[in-house]
């Protein structure tokens, strides 16, 4: 059973439509984004260091169509009556820069030095993901079962994310 994505009013009611509390499912992106541009000056260079060898290149152009896919979830999990799927995508992905956030911050520790993309992954990301998913449970957009199934997508897009870096 899918649950409908709708708003809630303050005494609780389930309001159809939109709600500008909507907005929450753009955190994925907006998140996204951010750590991108911290990640992009000095990623590649830094993963060719610990890792496999990765362009500036290869980084930006693999990082485009992602970024409007994670966009395409954002917006269509947005829309009144969107499909539980878009609402799980965004989810997962939301899910995906929490892990993502623990890799950047083990391989600080790690390594002892800056992993580009570790100060957005705590400043941005974890709060982000916090918020998202309190809000997410709170409005009840996906059942436990879809809640549970998004966020072992998404650690399932996070481990791919992270072994691509082991790829030369």
């Amino acid at each position: 059973m899918a649950i409908q994505s709708t708003g809630s009013t303050p005494d609780g009611h389930v309001s159809p439509g939109w709600t500008g509390a909507r907005l929450a499912f753009y955190a994925p992106f907006a998140v996204f984004v951010v750590h991108t541009l911290e990640e992009m000056p000095g990623f590649a260079s830094w993963v060719s260091s610990h890792f496999a060898h990765l362009t500036t290149e290869k980084f930006a152009v693999s990082h485009i169509p992602l970024i409007l896919l994670v966009l395409l979830s954002s917006w269509r999990a947005s829309r009144p009556k969107a499909s539980t799927g878009w609402v799980v995508m965004a989810t997962a992905f939301q899910w995906q820069f929490a892990v993502n956030a623990v890799f950047h911050l083990g391989t600080g520790v790690t390594f002892g030095e800056y992993s580009p993309g570790m100060v957005t992954a705590a400043t941005v990301a974890l709060p982000a993901t916090g918020f998202y998913l309190v809000w997410l449970r709170r409005h009840r957009h996906l059942t436990n079962g879809q809640f549970a199934g998004a966020l072992l997508l998404g650690t399932a897009i996070a481990g791919a994310a992270i072994g691509v870096l082991f790829l030369g």
